[in-house]
């Protein structure tokens, strides 16, 4: 029902210009919060609408008798929706009402029936607990598949990587493998090279004999004659020597190795002291008469030498050696052709600071002594600078053609002992340098084949550990946990030990045995017990015979109840 209240009486409102203008302009701003306008703009804007400039004109218009029934037909209107407010209002409360009935009619059902409702919680209970661990055992059997996935998968990585491991070994191991053929064709070629370089020593060192012989500082031929005779003498005894050193090594050989062996070096040194002391002992049948003499007789040799190896064929000597003889002999030709020229006073010898020598073991260049001045030092070389230059104007490009210049003649101007061992150092630099690359590459495979042979070991132990989970996870289990995964140790049974006899044991047994009224033959039986005593031990037989007499004389005695407490004692 309705509930009436008495309310003060309305007091009339005084409808101004300015009270409708904040009327208007509220509404106005309720339809367009984020305005930042004034009141009188947005009243204005407001009335606007409705054909009206401003609050005032409104506040006039109300005042007549057109603006009377207007107030009087608002009125009206705000009186019907009071009435329909106060409908709404009477209505939530019989609903309200109507709502707490109910909820104290199911409260007093709830408060009749509370054993329904405690059967009720536990049905729910059952089905919550039924549910719960339907969960957990479908968790299980997820948490086990979903580790078997996983198990599986690092099977599948650890396999893979090992696969990948293993194609990178066997990589290695065939890079690692040409490294080595390149190493080896490196020493190879370092050996060839050592040989032919002794090979080129001794024909140096026939060269030197001559140069160093005294023909080259202006004195009389006499004193090469002496030369001759000290050194017919020295190579007497070296041949000597030698010979009978080959003969010692040769009588050890077969057959076979004889055949084969053409020409080792020492049959190479024996020859060619040989061949030196031929030409010291020809000089007393036909004693020469200048030092150009003898230089000339010895181009002659050499000469004769070259030849008959030129025409000589692969069966009589192999290419090897007969390549590197050709060379060695070059080499000699070449030095005696620049020992001539030194004699006839066309070129002049120059050592390594460019100053004019008179001896070949010091003399570094042999020039025309017209050309001195175009020579110069320049770092660890030299250059030859064109003609009409002075070194103080050159510029950069002249000096690099002066450069040029010299590496352009130096095969021609260097002295032979020079130029070769010059030479043969640039070979073994460049060895060297080809060599180094090559061992750093090795080093490094071999570094990363041990990286890769210790990798593959951990995946192999990693693998090895995937699968025996694998294993054990396909076992079938109730719950698999990180617990029940790690091995568990057996458990070791103790030994059983058996009960001890003892007449301390046996006597309450026996006692437990005899009832509390008298059988017939207590006297007898008293007997028998007394014929145990503690300090002695019977027998297992006469124990046997003795608890059968005892039990004769104990007819028709129910079964005792035991004492539980009573038990061997270990």
């Amino acid at each position: 029902m309705p509930i009436s209240s008495s309310s003060p009486k309305p007091t009339p409102m005084a409808l101004t210009s300015s009270q409708l203008e904040q009327w208007f302009a509220n509404i106005e701003r309720n339809q367009h919060p984020n305005t930042s306008e004034e009141d009188p703009y947005l009243a204005t804007q407001f009335l606007s609408r409705f054909g009206l400039r401003n609050a005032k004109q409104v506040a006039e218009f109300l005042k007549t008798a057109g603006g009377n029934e207007t107030i009087n037909m608002i009125v009206q209107e705000l009186v019907k929706e009071e009435a329909q407010l106060q409908l709404i209002r009477e209505r939530n409360a019989e609903e309200q009402l109507k709502q707490q009935r109910l909820l104290f009619l199911l409260l007093t059902f709830i408060a009749k029936d509370k054993k329904l409702a405690k059967h009720v919680n536990e049905i729910i209970q059952q089905q919550i607990d039924q549910k719960l661990k339907e969960t957990k055992t479908a968790e299980a059997q997820k948490v086990s598949y979903i580790a078997l996935q996983i198990v599986d998968a690092n099977i599948q990585a650890y396999s893979k990587a090992i696969k990948a491991l293993e194609e990178e070994e066997q990589s290695l191991k065939e890079k690692l493998d040409e490294v080595e053929e390149e190493l080896n064709a490196l020493e190879e070629e370092a050996l060839l090279m050592e040989e032919t370089h002794v090979h080129m020593t001794d024909h140096l060192d026939e060269l030197n004999v001559f140069l160093q012989a005294p023909l080259f500082n202006n004195q009389p031929i006499t004193q090469f004659i002496s030369y001759s005779n000290q050194q017919i003498a020295s190579l007497s005894a070296q041949l000597a020597a030698l010979k009978a050193q080959h003969a010692a090594q040769t009588s050890t050989l077969s057959d076979a190795s004889r055949v084969q062996a053409i020409e080792s070096p020492t049959d190479r040194k024996i020859r060619m002291l040989q061949n030196r002391l031929d030409f010291f002992q020809k000089q007393f049948v036909q004693p020469p008469q200048s030092s150009e003499q003898v230089v000339q007789q010895l181009i002659a040799q050499v000469r004769a030498r070259l030849d008959e190896l030129q025409r000589s064929n692969e069966l009589q000597i192999p290419m090897t050696l007969r390549e590197r003889e050709l060379e060695g002999l070059r080499l000699q030709e070449r030095g005696f052709l620049q020992a001539q020229q030194f004699l006839r006073k066309e070129k002049i010898l120059l050592n390594s600071q460019l100053e004019p020598v008179n001896d070949f073991t010091q003399a570094y260049l042999i020039i025309d002594p017209n050309e001195q001045a175009r020579y110069r030092k320049h770092g660890n070389s030299y250059v030859i600078l064109s003609e009409d230059r002075q070194p103080d104007r050159l510029t950069a490009e002249d000096w690099l053609q002066a450069k040029l210049n010299y590496e352009r003649l130096k095969s021609d101007i260097c002295c032979v002992n020079a130029d070769y061992y010059e030479r043969r150092q640039q070979q073994l630099d460049s060895l060297d340098q080809r060599r180094q690359p090559l061992l750093t590459k090795k080093n490094n495979f071999i570094d990363r084949l041990e990286e890769v042979k210790a990798n593959k070991v951990e995946q192999l132990h990693a693998l090895s550990s995937a699968k025996a989970q694998r294993a054990l996870l396909s076992q079938p289990q109730e719950e698999i946990t990180p617990l029940s995964m790690s091995p568990r140790p057996t458990p070791k049974t103790a030994p059983k030990l058996e009960p001890k006899c003892s007449y301390s044991l046996m006597m309450p047994s026996l006692k437990c045995l005899v009832p509390s009224l008298a059988p017939a033959h207590k006297v007898e039986l008293d007997e028998r017990l007394n014929e145990v005593k503690p300090v002695q031990i019977m027998e297992p037989e006469l124990r046997l015979d003795w608890l059968y007499r005892a039990k004769k004389q104990m007819p028709d005695i129910p079964a005792p109840e035991f004492d539980s407490e009573l038990k061997y004692k270990k």
